[in-house]
């Protein structure tokens, strides 16, 4: 049996819902990566702050964790999608540990295709053994049940490759 983890940050919701039905489903541990200073997730401000922060690809300080992801044997990676690139907290996360030759799958939420912001995730993670990678366009306010079986069966599929 695979040590399996699913590393996410989330600010609304999405990435977190998505990252608890993987978790759920791989029998994973879970990393919710959490920024010292966190932006307020009921603010308009957010979208100016947290896109700012990400096209001038900040690192904020995260809160502290115990787990050692490169003890797994596979990663998921999850993300919303801020000014076409992934989060300022993975980017930080990305930057702490050197994943040349572990074997991981990516998944972002946007309101958008994803499609650049995908990119980027991979081009951040070189080294690495992409196995696999999916976008969810608004899986709370779309169709959250549909998204939920989405991210079950694509981790499913992933994780036999």
């Amino acid at each position: 049996m695979l040590k399996t983890l699913v590393v996410y940050y989330s600010l609304t919701g999405n990435t977190k819902m998505i990252a608890e039905s993987i978790a759920e489903a791989m029998n994973a541990d879970v990393l919710a990566l959490k920024p010292v200073k966190e932006l307020k997730a009921d603010s308009a401000m957010k979208y100016m702050w947290g896109g700012a922060q990400a096209t001038m690809k900040k690192k904020p300080k995260l809160e502290d964790f115990s787990i050692d992801p490169l003890a797994y044997d596979f990663i998921f990676i999850g993300t919303p999608v801020w000014a076409w690139t992934f989060s300022p907290p993975i980017r930080t996360f990305l930057s702490q540990f050197d994943f040349t030759g572990k074997k991981v799958a990516l998944w972002a939420c946007a309101g958008g295709d994803g499609i650049k912001a995908m990119e980027r995730f991979k081009e951040a993670i070189k080294g690495a053994i992409i196995l696999g990678d999916i976008c969810f366009q608004e899986p709370l306010t779309k169709t959250p049940e549909d998204a939920k079986q989405k991210a079950i069966i694509w981790a499913k599929d992933v994780i036999t490759v």
